[in-house]
């Protein structure tokens, strides 16, 4: 059963790592170029109808569509780019959809650089490195009496895995890469080591019997 269990880990993992390899992530606006785009809307608006005028200004580029401002009468688009033509376009529909009159100057549209997503990690890599050793340190003269090599072994393989996993998935279903992820492999690195430090809880009781 466990054999099937890995060789399925494995097998998911190395479908996530051919995914990765032939298209990469799937990064969210948040960590790669695009324009950002702000109007003014001065009164509510609903986030579905701002979506069916970028569908038709924007056709089926990827768009990502936020409220802002104090009383959240502000829309902030996200496009990988927008045409002079798109810019009046867009601005010319949410005047007639609203019943404003924005002229095409008051549409604030600003190029956001990319972040590569290595250097992003790089500020959660050296914290959780020095946490790990820490970690393995402790479990090894904590669970002694069941094999000091034996429980850092486990604690390495299964921690790895589950990131492994993880990233694969992602890059599997297509999840955006946001700022979400990174947290999210800290909550699941967080996870991981509770289960195995109960499991070695365990271990240790039945050995002291």
């Amino acid at each position: 059963m466990k054999n099937k269990l890995f060789i399925g880990l494995a097998v998911v993992i190395l479908i996530g790592i051919i995914v990765i390899a032939a298209f990469g992530f799937n990064v969210d606006y948040t960590y790669k170029h695009h324009s950002l785009i702000d109007i003014n809307i001065g009164k509510e608006f609903n986030v579905s109808d701002i979506k069916a005028i970028t569908d038709e200004v924007f056709g089926k580029e990827k768009v990502e569509i936020h409220k802002a401002g104090t009383y959240s009468d502000k829309v902030v688009i996200k496009v990988k780019s927008v045409s002079d033509e798109q810019k009046v376009n867009l601005n010319n529909k949410i005047n007639e959809k609203y019943g404003i009159k924005n002229e095409v100057d008051d549409v604030q549209v600003n190029k956001i650089s990319s972040f590569k997503l290595r250097d992003v990690a790089k500020s959660y890599a050296i914290p959780l490195a020095i946490t790990t050793v820490l970690i393995l340190i402790y479990m090894a003269v904590r669970y002694r009496k069941i094999g000091a090599k034996k429980v850092v072994l486990q604690t390495l393989l299964f921690t790895v895995l589950a990131e492994l996993l993880y990233g694969a998935l992602i890059a599997i279903v297509r999840y955006p890469v946001n700022r979400l992820v990174l947290p999210g492999a800290v909550v699941i690195y967080v996870a991981i080591i509770t289960v195995l430090t109960a499991m070695f809880e365990k271990q240790v009781s039945i050995e002291e019997k």
